[in-house]
């Protein structure tokens, strides 16, 4: 870019602070961007320019590509990219799903250009005040970026988010797991309409505790009201409409927005990342009936409960085993490719001299690449049982019903989040007619079904 160009930007910029923000449109925002390129040239500034632009086509490209991320576009539309870091003027490096960390060779060309760029940012989502660390959200829920200033110039981390959320089944054909563990990841997180599991999805960073958590989004029933709480927005909630989604900032933390969540009749509080002292909120969330999902930093469901016992969430032992259910996932890097899976999956099962027992459900098997069952579900499963009603072999053939389902939708290529999402929320209202849809009979199936 020429100096000139940059100097035109940082005046638009100027204009356009705290004009825009995330729900306009791209429409909205073009039109903004043209109204302020009118002011510009009405006031005598950058006549260079205004010829040029007089002529619409000309005017539209400059429009839209100042509305772009320039250098950073292709790497954005890139699905398989995942995380864009940004060292100053060093060669931007991205996360790739399959390659891992690698350079793209590609640069800001100057320091006047990554700072255009910086309060680009800032515009696009309405703010003006540029502090030394700055956490955002990219238009229409493009991702998340992480701006810190140091004495080396600017540090940008960009996370991207998924433009189509991946189903659970997407997730099966990647061999994160398998149809039988979604099936009973289904039965958690719907709880027959009944009870549902709390859950805590654990990991390291990048291992896609977030993806599973979208994912999981499409077995709750439609008439579950549900409130999303987030440090910054990645979730996806689109077929949820009756959700309300709230974001901490400066003023409002997590725990405060938690607390208040119980104000707003929900049946589920969704929380995208436990680490502070809203644990405790959340605890007691659970411990007035609510429903609570939400993701923690940790390798192993043992190292979940011990963070969550200790700072700066200190939740009792005995209140720790309000959580029923961990997932814990993990992601290896195999012959320069990336994979991730579900390593364990465990439930509580009560306290034994003040130690929090686990019940292994599930674990990887690193030797033959697979996710095999190593128990039933026993503590869940009988809790659940008692509360329908019903006996324990209805909850198994249950299980085995819908593993056969997920398979059928993987069968037929009915694999969006929306197409997933769908069907189990009509599961979830009338299963006999959602599986008569897909010409079967589910009350002879369950009678037939055999159970070892």
């Amino acid at each position: 870019m020429s100096k000139q160009s940059i100097d035109l930007e940082f005046r638009l910029v100027e204009i356009l602070a705290e004009k825009m923000n995330l729900l306009h449109s791209q429409q909205e925002r073009e039109n903004l961007v043209d109204e302020a390129l009118k002011e510009v040239f009405h006031k005598q500034e950058f006549l260079e320019f205004k010829e040029p632009l007089e002529n619409s086509e000309h005017r539209l490209q400059f429009i839209q590509e100042f509305l772009s991320y320039g250098v950073l576009t292709e790497m954005l539309c890139d699905s398989f990219v995942e995380d864009i870091v940004i060292n100053n003027l060093k060669p931007i490096y991205v996360h790739h799903s399959q390659k891992g960390f690698i350079s793209t060779g590609k640069c800001f060309g100057s320091y006047k250009e990554i700072d255009l760029f910086v309060h680009k940012l800032l515009m696009f989502v309405g703010r003006t005040k540029l502090t030394k660390i700055v956490n955002l959200e990219l238009p229409n829920l493009e991702g998340r970026v992480n701006i810190a200033l140091s004495s080396f110039g600017p540090q940008l981390t960009i996370t991207k988010a998924k433009v189509s959320p991946i189903s659970i089944i997407e997730l099966i054909r990647t061999g994160s797991l398998t149809h039988e563990i979604a099936a009973q990841l289904w039965i958690y997180v719907e709880g027959l309409s009944i009870r549902p599991a709390n859950i805590m999805i654990a990991g390291g960073p990048g291992v896609g505790k977030t993806t599973l958590l979208n994912a999981l989004f499409g077995f709750i029933p439609e008439k579950d009201r549900m409130v999303v709480i987030e440090d910054t927005m990645e979730l996806n909630t689109e077929l949820h409409e009756s959700c309300s989604r709230l974001e901490s900032d400066d003023e409002i933390t997590l725990a405060d927005w938690v607390k208040n969540s119980l104000r707003m009749r929900p049946e589920r509080i969704i929380i995208g990342e436990v680490r502070g002292e809203e644990a405790s909120d959340m605890i007691t969330a659970c411990n007035v009936g609510k429903y609570c999902i939400g993701t923690i930093h940790a390798l192993t469901s043992r190292e979940a409960i011990v963070r969550l016992q200790n700072e700066p969430m200190n939740i009792p032992k005995m209140l720790v085993s309000l959580i029923d259910v961990f997932i814990v996932l993990k992601r290896y890097h195999v012959e320069d490719k990336v994979f991730r899976v579900v390593d364990e999956v465990s439930e509580t099962s009560g306290m034994e001299q003040e130690k929090i027992l686990l019940a292994h459900v599930c674990k990887y098997d690193y030797e033959s690449k697979s996710l095999k069952m190593v128990n039933p579900s026993l503590v869940y499963r009988d809790q659940l049982a008692q509360l329908a009603g019903v006996s324990p072999t209805a909850i198994i053939k249950e299980h085995k019903m819908r593993t056969m389902l997920l398979q059928e939708l993987d069968k037929r290529k009915m694999i969006t989040i929306k197409e997933v999402s769908i069907f189990c929320q009509n599961y979830s209202k009338n299963p006999d007619k959602t599986v008569a849809s897909l010409g079967f009979n589910r009350q002879e199936i369950l009678e037939k079904m055999e159970i070892c």
